[in-house]
C-alpha cells in the first residue's frame, strides 16, 4: 500500500513522555514540600493509570481525570493539599519535557520529505504543543490534534473523525496510525479504519484482539517499510 498521510502518536512513541512525566512529578513535589520517592512515584502511576484508561473508555471527561489524580495520591499519603493547584503547576513543568524517544529526529526528518505528518495525542492542548515547540519536531508536522482542543480522545471513532475532516483530500485507504498504546491508537486505528503500526519497544505482549498491520520495536524499523 502506498501510504500518503501518517497519524503519529507523541508521547512513548516520539517523545519520551516518561521522563518528562518523572522530572515534573518530583520537581513539583518537592516545591510544594512533599517528600516523594519511588514508592510515592508508583503510586501516583497507577492512580493516574487508572484514570486514563477511564477516560479512554468514556467513563469520566478530562476535567475530572486531571482534578483527581493529584487529590487521590495526597489522600493515599495521607497529606492534605490542593489537587488543583497541583495540578496546574504540575502542567507547567510538564510542558516543559521535551526529550525525544531514541532515532526519532531521523527517522522524522527521512518521513517528513515523504509523507504528510499530523500529530494525533491525548492530552492538555496548552502542554502538548509546548513540548512539540521545544523539541523542535513541531515543525515536521502539517497540523496537531489534541484530544483538549478535538472534544474527544483516542480511540473514541468522533476523534478520528474530527481530525479526518480536517485534513485536505484525506484518503484513508492511504493512512496509517503509528503510536505505542494498544488501548489507544491500535484500538482507535481499528475503529477508524486505517492502518495500524504498533511501536512495541519492550516486546509486551497483545492483550487485546485488535487488527496491527505492521509491529515495530524501534523507530527506525520504519524506514523499512515507509
Amino acid at each position: 500500500m502506498e501510504y500518503t498521510t501518517l497519524l503519529l502518536n507523541m508521547d512513548g512513541t516520539f517523545l519520551d513522555f516518561g521522563a518528562a512525566e518523572r522530572s515534573a512529578f518530583f520537581r513539583a513535589m518537592e516545591n510544594n514540600g512533599y517528600e516523594a520517592d519511588e514508592g510515592t512515584y508508583k503510586l501516583y502511576s497507577r492512580i493516574n493509570h487508572g484514570l486514563w484508561e477511564a477516560f479512554e473508555r468514556g467513563e469520566i471527561d478530562k476535567q475530572t481525570l486531571l482534578f483527581t489524580r493529584f487529590g487521590r495520591l495526597f489522600e493515599s499519603m495521607g497529606v492534605e493539599g490542593d489537587g488543583a493547584a497541583f495540578e496546574k503547576e504540575y502542567q507547567l513543568l510538564l510542558g516543559e519535557g521535551h526529550e525525544l524517544m531514541e532515532d526519532a529526529w531521523e527517522v522524522l526528518e527521512y518521513l517528513y520529505k515523504k509523507y504528510d505528518l499530523y500529530v494525533v495525542t491525548n492530552g492538555v492542548e496548552a502542554t502538548q504543543r509546548s513540548r512539540l515547540k521545544l523539541s523542535g519536531i513541531e515543525r515536521f508536522m502539517k497540523d496537531i490534534f489534541v484530544s483538549e482542543a478535538v472534544g474527544y480522545q483516542k480511540p473514541q471513532i468522533e476523534f478520528f473523525d474530527y481530525c479526518f475532516a480536517h485534513i485536505d483530500g484525506f484518503e484513508k485507504e492511504k493512512a496509517m496510525i503509528i503510536g505505542d498504546s494498544l488501548t489507544s491508537d491500535i484500538q482507535g486505528g481499528n475503529n477508524a479504519g486505517v492502518a495500524c503500526c504498533w511501536f512495541n519497544p519492550s516486546g509486551k505482549e497483545r492483550s487485546l484482539e485488535l487488527r496491527i498491520d505492521k509491529e515495530i520495536k524501534s523507530l527506525k524499523e520504519l524506514l523499512q517499510f515507509l
